[in-house]
């Protein structure tokens, strides 16, 4: 027995309203995986280059902080407790060393601080073996130290008219707390973005697993472009087959390899979880087409089971009289027409909201990270003064535990909206992620922004929020007008203005500011 066509008409339906689904996740999903994997990449790879270049700029540092004692040395040289005294200096001022020594012309040790027990003593390691063959300054690969400590040196040769005397030498030692892993720390706050250093003969300097530290480097893609002096970025595996969407350059001073990447799962989460939002924002309206469908099909199928059960047996006028008896189905059709119409308009609407997701924040409608990173780099490029407000809700994990993320989500909308309305005219407000947000201000004073930061802290603090508690936020005011400063350290003393603020007690401003070569706080 062969089934009534209106069993396969909703087969179909019911099949198209699932491909509807199907296509709603997957554009979600590949678009905003495309965006992720763009982004993820330029951010390692923005990573991979500040490091790079603040790794560079240490090591220039350090030798010059271990130059610039070359003639106290000589001076003092035959006063073994004026070396230690001036090797105390150097180590104590500069916390990049984790020790300093000071090598005979023949090898021995004739001063160290913190005490390692080298005086008098013949060193044969690999550094200090190669200091005395070359003789000039120079940056040793990693090496077993003589306290058993992996470690490397930065070394300055001693010359005194023409003479050679020796080395001075600063220690780093790699699997203790050194400026590479201060560093690190700095530019990596979480476990989203991790990070790997490798010397110029492949070993790892640094690396998340500690005991890969001293291991040869797995090759892939990153550590064959760095090879070649090719920073970059690109998809790669590691040893363990874990995929990663990383940035590369080298360390021009010492010929490092600087890895920065983001596990897959970690930096590709976003997608499913906007292609699941899009689902349940689809869902309601699917449901309702399918109810009306299945009534149209109801409908339409009447008058083509009378077809079906005409006589064209008969002679032709009578299968005409009886066919124009039966009711025309065109306005069923027509309606069907628009419902179709109708799934079209809505996967317009689905993709345009994509597009805005690439710069808005979707809860609060402020503009995002994305949009704020691209307006400070502008503002950079053109050395332009302005002011950077950062702020962050007083307490709001415990209004999400207490009255639950619906009533959280409303008061960052609400405070989206205050953001809106009481902004400066030259200002840019940003929701930087979660309870954080922050304005860019142009075309303004130091005074003018600190002024309007404590505006719109007492301004949230006397506004009425969707939950049964006062409101009140945290303040980082930063101010920026110098062009030989450092950005990203403006940034993080921002940053750490901003959590003063919430350790001096919440609800108030704490500020700092970069102009003309000089930082203050208050």
């Amino acid at each position: 027995m062969k089934l009534p066509i209106k069993f396969s008409i909703i087969l179909v339906t019911t099949i198209s309203l699932f491909v509807t689904l199907a296509v709603v996740f997957a554009t979600e999903y590949y678009v905003n995986r495309q965006t992720l994997t763009e982004s993820t990449l330029e951010l390692n790879y923005s990573n991979a280059q500040k490091l790079s270049t603040l790794t560079n700029d240490t090591f220039i540092l350090m030798r010059e902080s271990l130059q610039a004692n070359h003639a106290n040395v000589l001076e003092n040289w035959d006063d073994p407790e004026e070396l230690t005294s001036i090797l105390k200096t150097i180590q104590e001022s500069n916390f990049n060393f984790n020790s300093v020594t000071i090598i005979n012309d023949n090898g021995t040790g004739r001063a160290n601080y913190p005490d390692m027990g080298l005086v008098g003593i013949y060193i044969n390691t690999e550094g200090v073996k190669r200091g005395i063959e070359v003789k000039q300054d120079f940056i040793s690969n990693p090496y077993i130290g003589t306290n058993s400590k992996l470690m490397l040196i930065i070394s300055t040769a001693l010359y005194q008219d023409g003479e050679y005397y020796g080395m001075l030498n600063g220690l780093v030692w790699l699997e203790e707390q050194n400026f590479l892993t201060r560093l690190l720390e700095q530019t990596y706050g979480d476990d989203s973005t991790l990070a790997t250093v490798y010397d110029n003969e492949g070993h790892y300097i640094y690396h998340p697993r500690k005991e890969w530290i001293g291991s040869k480097v797995f090759e892939n893609q990153a550590t064959s472009d760095l090879a070649q002096d090719q920073a970059g970025k690109s998809i790669i595996e590691d040893r363990t087959g874990a995929v990663f969407y990383a940035g590369y350059d080298k360390v021009e001073e010492s010929d490092w390899g600087i890895i920065s990447m983001t596990p897959e799962e970690i930096a590709l989460a976003p997608a499913e979880l906007s292609a699941n939002r899009a689902i349940l924002i689809s869902l309601p309206f699917i449901v309702v087409a399918f109810l009306v469908l299945l009534g149209l099909i109801l409908f339409i199928t009447r008058p083509l089971n009378r077809l079906s059960q005409v006589d064209y047996s008969k002679p032709i006028y009578e299968v005409i009289q009886e066919t124009q008896a039966i009711p025309s189905p065109y306005r069923e059709s027509a309606a069907i027409k628009q419902m179709i119409l109708s799934f079209a308009q809505n996967q317009q609407r689905l993709l345009g909201e994509l597009e805005s997701l690439a710069i808005t924040d979707p809860l609060t409608g402020l503009v995002n990270r994305r949009r704020y990173a691209h307006m400070l780099e502008l503002i950079h490029e053109n050395q332009e003064p302005f002011g950077l407000v950062i702020l962050d809700i007083d307490h709001f994990k415990s209004i999400n535990d207490s009255y639950g993320h619906l009533v959280g989500d409303q008061v960052l909308i609400k405070l989206g909206e205050l953001m809106k309305s009481s902004m400066p005219a030259t200002s840019l407000p940003v929701r930087l992620g979660g309870e954080e947000f922050a304005f860019v201000i142009q075309g303004t004073t130091e005074d003018e922004v600190v002024a309007f930061a404590e505006r719109f802290r007492q301004e949230v603090e006397h506004t009425n929020f969707p939950a049964p508690q006062t409101i009140t936020v945290s303040i980082g005011v930063g101010y920026f007008d110098c062009t030989q400063c450092d950005l990203e350290t403006f940034f993080s003393d921002v940053d750490t203005q901003l959590y003063k603020a919430k350790a001096n007690g919440r609800n108030r401003i704490e500020r700092v500011s970069f102009i003309n070569g000089t930082k203050e706080f208050s």
